[in-house]
Parts: structure tokens; C-alpha cells; sequence
């Protein structure tokens, strides 16, 4: 919803699942009832133009289904996929039905896939630890229905994305920057992806865009707690003030002598 919101976006959502976690680490998760998905679902479709669809953690098979079948009859939105599988401090984040429900059902539907390393070899089977091993999940994906893939290379030595949409493949590099802050950088990315192309921009200009929004909300972030650092997700907001800007009012300035 930060997101969402720093690209002058407004975001609603359908709850898929509680967590129990703070900037330490994630210790509990409980999937929502699946009937109240299923609702949320259809008002927020049925309530006005959605301009484009993020999916992040879905928990279960369950879940995954009730999602799978909310997309049909709205092809023409674009979805982004977040395929959320496990916390970074280990914590399961979707059953292995789900997972196998998401492989086979939610993938097709979908207009990119933005898995990480792990998330990537999860999805293919794959061992997925450098950037042609990236390349090559990433075409497994397609294989698989995905239209794009953003394979993120976050963990790698240099910050290396793959993308592909099944016609060209291409890379993005950036150097790490504050490796401590990164809390929900998976989520803000495709977040930032699906704002982007809310916001009616080309896919591959969307992923390229995206990436550059993270990188800064990552430089910018600060602590709100001992663990790691979650994104400053509204740095633009929050530029340092020039000194002209600093200087008082007309209506406050002492007179002159």
C-alpha cells in the first residue's frame, strides 16, 4: 500500500493471510477464511476500475485457487505475481499444494512473475545461483505459462535482475546498496511493477522503473527496530529541504536596520 501510494496510486486489498512478525523475523502465519477472500475479492472487482492486480503471499492451495478463478473475465488487467513461498527468516509462507496450485493454476494468468533466487528454483527445480542459471529459470517459467518473468539477484555478489518475456531476455545490474535494509524489498518491487503499469507504462520500462524505486527506497531507509531495516518507501517525499527553503518568510524576517 506504501507503494502504491509514493506512485500516486490508491490501493485496496483482499487480506490472504495474518502474520505474527516484526523487523526480527516472521514466527506465525494464519491463512484468512477462504469465503471472505472469495467476497473481498468480488467487491473490490465489482466496486470500480482496477487498474492493475499484485499478487504477493497466499498461504495455501485454498487460497491460491479462489484468486486463480477471481482473474478470469478480467484479461485485459494487468497481474503481477509476487510468488511469496518463504520468509527471510524461514518461515513457510505457502504450502507445498499451494505452491504446486500456483505452478499449474495462477502462473498462465498472470502478466509477469517476479520471483527471487529462491522462489525461482522452487518454481522450476532448478539451482538458481547465478545470472545464466537466472536466465534459463526464467524460460522455464515462460515453459511453465508465465507471459514475463523478473528473476530478482538480490543475494547475488552484484544486484543482477533477468528479465525475460519470452522473445528477448535482458539484465539489470545495480550495485548492492545497505544489504541491512531490505525488508520487503520483494513486495515493494512488484508492487512498484504493477503501479507502473497502472499507471499505463510498458512492462519492460515498469520492471526498469521498479527497480530503480527500490534501490533508493533501500538507500534511504532508516531503523525502526533491531532487525533488518524495512524500506523508506516515501524517500521522495522526504528530500532534504534546500537552504533558500529554510529561510523565513517575508511576514517573519526581522526588519532591516
Amino acid at each position: 500500500m506504501k507503494t502504491f501510494a509514493a506512485h500516486n496510486c490508491y490501493g485496496v486489498a483482499a487480506i490472504t493471510a495474518l502474520t505474527v512478525q516484526n523487523t526480527q523475523g516472521a514466527m506465525r502465519q494464519t491463512p484468512a477464511e477462504p469465503k471472505m477472500l472469495e467476497e473481498s475479492l468480488a467487491m473490490l472487482f465489482a466496486d470500480g476500475r482496477i487498474r492493475a492486480v499484485k499478487i504477493g503471499m497466499l498461504a495455501n492451495r485454498a487460497n491460491v485457487e479462489i484468486v486463480a478463478k477471481a482473474l478470469d473475465g478480467h484479461g485485459d488487467i494487468p497481474v503481477v505475481l509476487d510468488p511469496v513461498i518463504r520468509s527471510a527468516s524461514g518461515l513457510d509462507l505457502l504450502d507445498a499444494r499451494g505452491l504446486e496450485a500456483l505452478r499449474s493454476d495462477l502462473l498462465k494468468r498472470t502478466t509477469i512473475v517476479t520471483p527471487n533466487l529462491a522462489e525461482a528454483a522452487a518454481l522450476t527445480g532448478l539451482k538458481v545461483d547465478s545470472v545464466e542459471m537466472m536466465k534459463l529459470a526464467a524460460q522455464k517459467m515462460i515453459e511453465l505459462g508465465a507471459k514475463a518473468v523478473v528473476v530478482t539477484g538480490g543475494h547475488l555478489e552484484k544486484a543482477v535482475d533477468v528479465f525475460s518475456d519470452g522473445a528477448t531476455t535482458e539484465t539489470f545490474a545495480a550495485d548492492h546498496v545497505k544489504p541491512d535494509n531490505t525488508h520487503g524489498t520483494g513486495c515493494a518491487y512488484s508492487s512498484a511493477v504493477a503501479a507502473n503499469l497502472a499507471l499505463g507504462r510498458h512492462l519492460h520500462d515498469a520492471v526498469m522503473l521498479a527497480k530503480v524505486y527500490v534501490t533508493e527506497a533501500i538507500r534511504k531507509a532508516y531503523s525502526v527496530g533491531p532487525g533488518r531495516m524495512p524500506l523508506n518507501h516515501f524517500f521522495r517525499s522526504q528530500q532534504a529541504p534546500r537552504a533558500a527553503d529554510l529561510s523565513p518568510a517575508p511576514s517573519e524576517a526581522e526588519p532591516a536596520h
